[in-house]
């Protein structure tokens, strides 16, 4: 009942029919009033040449009647053109005035058809001037049709009625006139559904854009804003004087131990408590600027006042239910100096700032500093610049030399890389490392250490130089960013090296982690013949069944047992089980960080075979290790 309603034209338009209805009648004002004005000027041209050069005299009644019908038209066009247009660029006409002379402009066409149809007809002619305007009108613009169908009838019933006063409306001229109102009506009505099916659609359309763009601002999970909505309107924000932008701040929350909660009670209850964190924010940071950054962290563009309070609140609200798994939440904030610093930026900054509090217990909150500003840069140094530093060699690899414990002589060494920079200098490992780790492109840095490391065996046998083997440690991300053992055989068949002079090190922490394409690695290393080291044994939680699940050759004992030795009665007993325990399933031994003769006696004593530390050598450059070689200083 409804759609009949509104296709009969009782029904209020929409805000975007009405647009889409305002907009059809423009466009076909346009056309209509362009071809009124061009017609009307003809025909006054023409009446002007029939008074001045014609052969029949006009009354003077005649050629008034005639150029007043002619110029009120022309007039009406001109007005109907010039609304049209200023409707079609958007300008807004006040008080109705353009509906208004859009009816004005109908009303005179037909009024201007019927009047010269009128005089057609008390000639004894057809009254095509009547027809054509009543075309004209209903024919092209859009009329409700209960609005066409009274004023279509009405300018019908008027026109016979003025024609039926000078001649007798005949039979024939009655059945054209009321076939011509069904076919106008039909027209208008055929038209109307037309335009009303395009401007439904336009509506869907509308609806449907301003649906995917609201998706597009919202986290699908929790339905606060999502990223995107927070730059752009941080954007906008960060263009303040800086004396507003002092006394706002940027807060990245991380919701602590979050991952054990997922793995306690399933990602349904994990999803739902997010859901419970975002209601939380939205609700105690009611005013301020709020998404979900990822997972389960949160950034908030906020007010500085009470600050501590406000996340106090939010984590009583979040942390108020009794679970096994205990929930925290860690925040870092920076305060924005100026309108320079891109709202990603200002985001990481506060995330650096969360980061560095993440390990430290009873530590929730903590503001980002120009120390912390300088690390952060030189962080994303690491990162934009990891590509070059392969290309450009300021990656190298530095030896640390390995040797027996029975003769102290050298039988290999460990690769280790160093970053030369060419603007900061040697950066440490500790600075890049678990950066590239973190950005998941710590694989780019192994695969030069290989590449750098095959070219040094390769060069030094080359030229008659005798090189140790070298142990290479590979991340555990490597096993998933690229195809580890196939880059390492192809490596030693470019450079032509054997399988015994390069050992595999895996550490102990990345065999805890389940990694599926690590456990096929070692495998095929296995079948291939390497050799195969456990790295850093003992710094993990897993150790004994990482040794009952995998096999490896060379059991490397983490330095922190030999830190304190002299100080700690406890580390001697406890090395010395695991140096026993590696020899009864089979496994070689060599102790990592040994710094002091007392230390290399007692592990030589309990027959740990091989051991590295600063007693026999830091890490050092390839030409360094092969100097000292040759001057006997390491005896191979």
């Amino acid at each position: 009942m409804l759609n009949i309603k509104k296709y009969l034209g009782f029904e209020k338009y929409s805000a975007i029919e009405k647009k889409y209805f305002e907009r059809s009648n423009a466009i076909s004002g346009i056309f209509l009033s362009v071809v009124a004005i061009l017609l009307e000027v003809w025909m006054i041209a023409k009446v002007l040449r029939i008074v001045f050069f014609g052969d029949k005299v006009r009354t003077i009644e005649w050629i008034i009647n005639h150029l007043s019908s002619y110029v009120i038209l022309l007039f009406a066009g001109i007005a109907m053109l010039v609304c049209s247009i200023l409707q079609l660029k958007g300008k807004k006409i006040p008080f109705g005035i353009g509906r208004f002379v859009r009816y004005a402009f109908s009303l005179i066409c037909l009024a201007f058809g019927m009047y010269i149809g009128y005089l057609d007809y008390a000639q004894g002619s057809q009254a095509f001037a009547f027809a054509t305007m009543v075309v004209f009108v209903f024919g092209f613009l859009v009329w409700r049709p209960v609005t066409a169908f009274f004023l279509l009838s009405a300018a019908f019933l008027i026109f016979l009625y003025y024609c039926g006063t000078v001649l007798e409306v005949s039979d024939g001229f009655k059945i054209n006139s009321f076939t011509l109102w069904i076919a106008v009506l039909m027209t208008s009505i055929n038209v109307y559904m037309q335009k009303m099916m395009g401007a439904q659609k336009d509506e869907s359309l509308e609806h449907m854009n301003a649906y995917l763009k609201e998706k597009s601002m919202r986290d699908d999970l929790t339905g606060i804003p999502n990223m995107h909505y927070f730059r752009h309107k941080a954007l906008t924000f960060l263009m303040s004087p800086p004396e507003v932008l002092s006394k706002h701040v940027f807060l990245f929350l991380d919701i602590e131990n979050f991952k054990s909660y997922n793995e306690r009670y399933g990602f349904p209850m994990g999803n739902e408590f997010l859901k419970k964190v975002a209601e939380a924010i939205r609700t105690v940071f009611e005013y301020a600027l709020i998404a979900r950054f990822s997972d389960d962290h949160f950034v908030i563009l906020t007010e500085r006042y009470d600050i501590e309070e406000r996340l106090a609140k939010v984590r009583e609200i979040i942390c108020q239910d009794e679970h096994e798994v205990k929930i925290g939440l860690k925040v870092g904030a920076y305060t924005p100096v100026n309108g320079d610093v891109p709202p990603s930026i200002a985001c990481d900054h506060a995330r650096f700032a969360c980061n560095s509090i993440k390990k430290k217990f009873g530590q929730n909150y903590c503001e980002y500093t120009e120390e912390m500003d300088k690390a952060f840069y030189r962080k994303q140094y690491v990162i934009n610049n990891v590509d070059k530093a392969v290309k450009e060699g300021w990656i190298r690899v530095f030896y640390q030399p390995v040797v027996y414990t029975a003769d102290k002589r050298l039988c290999g060494v460990e690769a280790l890389a160093r970053w030369d920079d060419p603007e900061y200098g040697l950066i440490s490992p500790a600075d890049f490392v678990p950066v590239l780790e973190e950005y998941r492109q710590i694989h780019k840095l192994d695969l030069c250490i290989l590449k750098n490391v095959c070219s040094d065996i390769s060069k030094a046998q080359r030229s008659g130089e005798y090189f140790v083997p070298v142990s290479i440690n590979f991340s555990r991300l490597d096993f998933e960013l690229m195809d580890v053992v196939a880059a390492v055989e192809d490596c030693l068949n470019e450079y032509e090296i054997k399988k015994s002079q390069i050992h595999v090190e895996i550490t102990e922490s990345a065999l805890n982690e389940n990694n599926v394409h690590l456990v096929k690695a070692i495998d095929s290393f296995r079948k291939s013949g390497y050799a195969l080291w456990l790295d850093d044994f003992g710094s993990g939680y897993s150790g004994l069944n990482i040794l009952k699940d995998f096999e490896f050759d060379m059991m490397k004992i983490d330095m922190q047992f030999v830190r304190n030795f002299s100080n700690n009665e406890r580390v001697c007993p406890i090395l010395k089980s695991i140096v026993n325990l590696a020899k009864d399933i089979g496994m070689h031994t060599l102790t990592e960080g040994v710094e002091t003769e007392d230390a290399f006696d007692y592990l030589r004593s309990i027959g740990c075979e091989r051991v590295q530390g600063y007693l026999f050598g830091k890490p050092m450059p390839k030409e360094e290790l092969l100097k000292k070689i040759a001057e006997g200083i390491y005896l191979v």
